[in-house]
């Protein structure tokens, strides 16, 4: 489950990242296409499973309101996935996210589509980049010039989007597809 960003914010996010993907062309960046924060990876959903999590999270997001976030900066996890923060864009939308992430977890859950999720809590984010393995590469610097260059760029996650991933070629990132989306229609309280 994922919220995608707009064109506007993958085309201006396109512009911000330039220099450090300048700096670094020996990591493999993601195509702006592939941009999304995962609100909760569920792995295969067994088809038998999937019209009941589509009535569950269509449920989810007509009790969730459009939220104001923000793309900002950069960070690192480990030596290995360079990002730029998802963050909230206002006091008022703070646990939003957190909040509809959670429910997406809950419904995928109660749908019994959970069976490959990962538990770990929402660091929303924008995987930018990926180091190849035992590259060694230092993202430090590169995680500065993000901070400095992507400054806030603020959009509003108004739908929810269902995606599957293919594996592609050997040596090639999988192939994101979205299945299904809902919006988020309600009013947020």
């Amino acid at each position: 489950m994922a919220a995608v960003p707009p064109a506007a914010v993958t085309d201006a996010l396109c512009t911000a990242v330039h220099r450090a993907r300048a700096a670094a062309a020996d990591l493999r960046w993601s195509a702006p296409d592939r941009w999304h924060v995962t609100l909760a990876f569920l792995g295969p959903v067994p088809d038998e499973r999937r019209a009941d999590l589509d009535t569950r999270l269509a449920r989810v997001a007509r009790r969730h309101g459009p939220i104001a976030v923000e793309a900002v900066g950069g960070g690192h996890f480990g030596d290995r996935v360079l990002w730029t923060a998802v963050r909230p864009g206002s006091a008022a939308s703070g646990g939003a996210l957190a909040g509809l992430a959670a429910g997406v977890r809950r419904a995928a859950e109660r749908a019994g589509a959970a069976a490959g999720a990962d538990d770990r809590p929402l660091r929303a984010h924008l995987t930018l980049a990926r180091a190849p393995d035992r590259s060694g590469r230092a993202l430090g610097p590169l995680v500065e010039m993000l901070r400095a260059d992507v400054e806030p760029l603020p959009w509003t996650i108004d739908r929810l989007a269902l995606m599957s991933s293919v594996d592609g070629a050997p040596g090639t990132p999988p192939i994101y597809r979205e299945q299904a989306s809902w919006p988020l229609t309600g009013t947020g309280r």
